[in-house]
């Protein structure tokens, strides 16, 4: 008994663990953290992101400056996972939805959401307005476990729907516009600044 419930138990904090590192991607990209972004993958490890396809921590490099140019801000959140632990393996299907505000202008929007797009947006006279980018999808993920830690070894997205349109955005009028506290994109961001303080 004692044996199957020590298993029990070690299954729950495996997947805590894992849990963790899904929720550690959300933010490393929301912050644009590029070396929290890293902590996340094994050095191996890979990423196939549909615009990217290789070595993660590679990927990581390449993202961050793309979300940084093209992207003013966003949200990702993991909504569930399916967890399977094997030993020092595990398999995770995690299902995400994503929130990114974008640049407008026809230098911005083209490149970015497609000529189709931008050629409806521009004939309405609305392509110089920020853009929202709203999409859902899956992070199919296999974990390994090494020297005590959780990271991802291969990971394969799927974009299942996306939504795209003119930013209807109210930020600077009425009583919403105190309630407009974006985030940072950077250490700055107060989940960095609102640490527990280390006693000595």
């Amino acid at each position: 008994m004692a044996d199957t419930f020590e298993a029990k138990l070690q299954l729950v904090l495996d997947r805590q663990e894992i849990e963790k590192v899904l929720a550690t991607y959300c933010r490393a990209i929301d912050r644009c953290d590029l070396e929290l972004l890293k902590t996340v993958y094994h050095p191996d490890g890979t990423d196939d992101h549909g615009s990217y396809s290789g070595n993660a921590h590679e990927f990581a490099e390449f993202i961050i400056p793309t979300l940084k140019t093209a992207i003013l801000d966003g949200i990702h959140t993991v909504t569930h996972s399916l967890i399977e632990v094997d030993g020092d393996f595990a398999t995770s299907e995690a299902y995400y939805w994503a929130y990114q505000r974008c640049h407008g202008g026809e230098a911005a929007v083209t490149p970015y959401f497609g000529e189709d797009y931008a050629a409806r947006v521009k004939e309405a006279g609305l392509i110089d307005l920020y853009h929202d980018y709203y999409c859902g999808g899956r992070y199919i993920d296999l974990f390994e476990r090494r020297n005590g830690e959780w990271k991802v070894l291969r990971r394969k997205i799927t974009n299942e729907w996306n939504d795209i349109r003119p930013s209807r955005r109210i930020t600077d009028q009425g009583g919403v516009a105190d309630f407009n506290l974006p985030g940072r994109r950077d250490r700055q961001d107060p989940v960095y600044l609102n640490r527990i303080p280390m006693t000595v």
